[in-house]
């Protein structure tokens, strides 16, 4: 169960740090757009965050934070890849393939 939390962590900060980026993104255009407008991607990112702190708490009752921790982020680096692959909105490079490689490279050898 607690692999579950860690993914379920992983994907509250994939959500948040897609909703910072829409913020980002719709920044040009928010003269034209009401305060609440502008301020919901915000909201929803901090929302996120406030999830997968929860989540990650309940992982951190079965599992040791040496292995928590980077499992959790190779999850959310994951995340952020298939996110770009799945919506094209970002490229993904054969470098940083190899850079998320090596991410979980790091990683299965921190869990043995």
């Amino acid at each position: 169960m607690a692999y579950l939390w860690l993914v379920l962590s992983a994907a509250c900060s994939v959500a948040a740090s897609v909703a910072l980026k829409a913020a980002g993104a719709n920044s040009s255009a928010a003269v034209a757009l009401p305060f609440t407008a502008q301020a919901l991607p915000y909201l929803a990112a901090i929302g996120a965050y406030g999830l997968g702190f929860g989540f990650y708490a309940l992982a951190l009752r079965q599992l040791d934070l040496t292995l928590a921790y980077p499992l959790m982020v190779a999850f959310a680096v994951a995340g952020v890849f298939l996110y770009g692959l799945l919506v094209g909105a970002e490229s993904v490079s054969a470098m940083r393939l190899a850079g998320a490689a090596l991410i979980a490279l790091g990683v299965f050898l921190i869990s043995k």
